[in-house]
């Protein structure tokens, strides 16, 4: 259960109103550009060779006649061309903007120049790649890239590879995986790209794609034509995390603008950018201000209630109680912890030393620790019924798919056959708990409500007020406020809420087009509050938002700027709901503190000399570099220690119950795909079908794999075939983190493994032998 919420109060404006056009253009273009139609027509510029292109590198005003030529309808603002003119002219660049103001449409307007620049000088084939951070804003940068003509925008949808598109693109749009995916295949290479974007390109740190993207043109291709980079964010962040060194940071100057000066270098050294570019120009910079509109009130309210508190802890005693009760009986014993990392740890112990009873118990410690940071946010009746649930669902029923529709309905689920004894009696223990902690609580005034929720409830009425057509936009947390606003009598006249969450939330989920659907209902005015979590803070298009309430949603310091500035329509106000002293009370003082220190940062840069910021960058790069390489050497020798999976004595057991599957020699890779013949697994394993397969390119989906033991009946892969490997029969794909690996290691001692990836095992796996003949013999049953 996740603590993040985002409520937005938006206003629905007309669409045509787009932030990035304070005019149109009176000549307008028509064209047409469709995903599965690769015929379409496009409006073309005739005559590149006559294009004159020196006014749109250097010219401030462009003129209308201009804008006709170049077939842009929108006009830029100012400060857009300032920045687009700052990129031709730095090269490889970090656009710092911040939210709403245009940085798609800046982006959209460089890949043209560039598009133009290449027909008018060499009349080849031109290619970007447009890097989103997430796939739910991927349709939505799709059309706002077309939106300037004559581009042919592709996105890459999930089932496709990045290759496939290139031929026939200027753009592709698409997760940045996606396209790492392809370099390391070597089914693409960095000398048919012109230019690469990364949006929200303060992701470019660790472990992520980006950064890995990076590594490859750095690294392993620098040698190579390599195209030009643009890195597009509304804050570029600090680099340290942990609260306890921010604060000791933040009481020395000196530290803290040498700290947020070398994430700045970091950042544009990983990128392989040369200047952050900002607005410098005064006048538009108050351009900015007047049409791109910033909250004039940023507030934290903070609420308190000594009544509910005591409430409160008496409520927090009795699952503590339970919380000691459960870790009592398990064998060894568990103390009463409150912490979910340590329980998750214990758990990972606990699979290890294959004790089945501990892993079951760990779950509903953990499932009860997970609730209780949200008893101070929702109604107790709500998190009181979903424990209910959940205690009954972790005894009863095992999951079928991962998408929790309703918590209610038993319909996607599987029985267990056979609980274990101790099972039995912790959830009959749990029931009785809580059902007596109902009879307790049903007759008190905090049970269907809270302070904060009334707080909350009444903020929300008088914002609705202030305006004729008010627009309000916030996983369990979004499902279960949408649940408490639909049931309040004194305030559903006012309040009509619709709710809205990513894909992989852990209780609920929207798919993309339910969340869609969604957005659409909130600008017809169906709905007027949109309960929201960070899907909307980083990308995801809503309407032009008057108020915005965060309510205990409180994530770093790049998560402020870009939750404030979804407020976007005149006079908007931001408002952040918290209890008085709490964690998020401190976390959020302490992000704009960081903000703030990135501010510094931003100016000092500026006043740095360019032979200095080559210098120093360079100085970072290498070291990064270098860094790199070393890891890659590291991961080669441990590559080359690795013993081949055929040769070795070891077997491949459920991580939960230790049930023995298989053999390790029996696994086999196709791409990405991890697997075991299903005739090899046939006795160790159920097979659940769906109703109707599912395809997915060359995979066909035909159910699940759930571990044999039935007192366990553990999700552990998917049923699949390959549609274009006839001689291969039935196959389970398996999910690495269900899996246990015991194996010899070289002193003849049994060794047990776990990991969450199958990159991470201790052993090569072999790859899938090719299809010899097409008249090859199928598999035998």
């Amino acid at each position: 259960m996740t603590a993040l919420l985002l409520l937005y109060v938006i206003f629905n404006f007309s669409l045509k109103d787009n932030l990035a056009s304070p005019s149109v253009i009176a000549k307008q273009f028509t064209y047409e550009i469709t995903t599965t139609d690769l015929s379409s027509p496009i409006e073309e510029i005739q005559d590149y060779a006559s294009l004159d292109l020196e006014p749109f590198e250097k010219s401030p005003i462009w003129s209308n006649n201009y804008l006709s030529q170049l077939n842009i309808q929108r006009r830029p603002f100012a400060f857009q061309i300032e920045l687009v003119q700052s990129v031709i002219n730095s090269g490889n660049s970090l656009v710092s903007l911040r939210t709403g103001a245009g940085k798609t449409y800046i982006a959209a307007l460089l890949i043209k120049y560039y598009y133009m620049k290449k027909q008018k000088e060499e009349n080849k084939q031109f290619l970007t790649f447009f890097f989103i951070p997430n796939r739910s804003i991927r349709d939505q940068q799709v059309t706002a890239i077309r939106d300037v003509g004559d581009l042919r925008v592709m996105p890459c949808d999930d089932d496709s590879s990045v290759h496939e598109f290139v031929q026939y693109s200027h753009v592709i749009v698409c997760t940045p995986q996606k396209f790492l995916n392809c370099l390391i295949d070597k089914t693409i290479f960095f000398n048919q790209v012109d230019l690469l974007i990364f949006d929200e390109c303060h992701h470019c740190i660790g472990n992520h794609p980006y950064s890995k993207i990076m590594e490859q043109y750095l690294v392993y291709h620098p040698l190579e034509h390599q195209p030009k980079i643009i890195g597009l964010t509304a804050s570029c962040g600090t680099k340290l995390t942990r609260s306890e060194l921010v604060l000791k940071e933040l009481l020395n100057s000196q530290e803290r603008q040498r700290n947020a000066l070398n994430k700045l270098y970091e950042l544009c050294a990983t990128l392989n950018c040369n200047d952050v570019v900002t607005i410098k120009n005064t006048e538009h910079i108050e351009e900015l201000s007047k049409k791109i509109h910033m909250p004039i009130d940023d507030q934290i309210l903070d609420v308190q209630s000594m009544s509910f508190d005591q409430h409160l802890k008496k409520l927090v005693a009795a699952i503590e109680s339970l919380l000691k009760y459960i870790g009592s009986q398990c064998s060894p014993t568990i103390g009463a912890l409150t912490d979910e990392q340590t329980l998750v740890e214990r758990k990972k112990d606990a699979e290890k030393q294959n004790n089945f009873e501990n892993v079951i118990l760990i779950k509903y410690m953990i499932m009860f620790v997970k609730r209780l940071d949200a008893l101070t946010n929702l109604p107790m009746k709500s998190i009181i019924n979903d424990i209910i649930n959940k205690i009954d669902l972790f005894y009863k029923y095992v999951s079928l798919s991962t998408h929790y529709d309703t918590i209610l309905s038993f319909n996607s689920y599987s029985k267990k056959e056979m609980p274990l004894t101790i099972e039995t009696k912790v959830h009959d223990y749990c029931i009785q708990t809580m059902n007596s902690i109902v009879e307790q609580l049903k007759e008190s005034q905090y049970y269907l409500t809270n302070p904060k929720l009334d707080f909350l409830t009444d903020l929300l009425q008088r914002l609705i007020k202030q305006r004729d057509d008010a627009r309000v936009s916030r996983t369990l947390y979004a499902k279960l406020l949408f649940d408490y606003f639909n049931e309040r009598q004194d305030s559903k006249d006012i309040i009509k809420p619709y709710w809205l969450v990513g894909q992989n939330g852990v209780d609920y989920q929207n798919s993309l087009s339910e969340q869609d659907e969604a957005l659409q209902n909130f600008r017809k005015g169906l709905s007027n509050v949109l309960i929201a979590t960070d899907i909307v803070q980083e990308g995801l298009d809503v309407p032009e938002c008057s108020f915005i309430i965060r309510y205990e949603f409180v994530s770093n310091e790049i998560g402020t700027v870009q939750s404030r500035g979804r407020a976007r329509a005149e006079k908007s106000s931001c408002f952040l709901v918290v209890d008085k002293g709490s964690k998020n009370h401190n976390k959020e003082m302490i992000n704009r503190l960081k903000e703030k220190e990135m501010s510094e940062a931003l100016n000092n840069w500026q006043q740095i000399s360019s032979h200095d910021l080559k210098l120093n960058l360079q100085k970072v790069q290498s070291r990064i570099i270098d860094q790199w390489r070393a890891e890659a050497d590291w991961k080669k020798i441990v590559q080359s220690k690795l013993q081949d999976s055929e040769g070795i004595d070891g077997k491949v057991s459920c991580r939960t119950c230790d049930y023995y599957l298989g053999e390790i020699s029996w696994i086999r890779k196709r791409n990405s795909n991890y697997f075991v013949r299903q005739q090899q697994l046939a006795e160790h394993v159920e097979i659940e079908l769906y109703s109707s397969a599912q395809m997915y390119k060359e995979i066909q989906v035909n159910g699940k794999v759930r571990c044999g033991n039935r007192k366990c009946r553990e999700d552990i892969g998917g049923v699949q075939q390959y549609t274009d490997r006839p001689d291969i029969k039935e196959i389970c794909a398996l999910a690495c983190k269900k899996l246990k690996f015991t194996l010899k290691d070289q002193h003849g001692d049994y060794q047990v493994s776990t990991v969450k990836k199958w990159t991470e095992v201790t052993f090569k796996i072999p790859e899938l032998e090719p299809l010899m003949s097409t008249n090859a013999a199928p598999d035998q049953p």
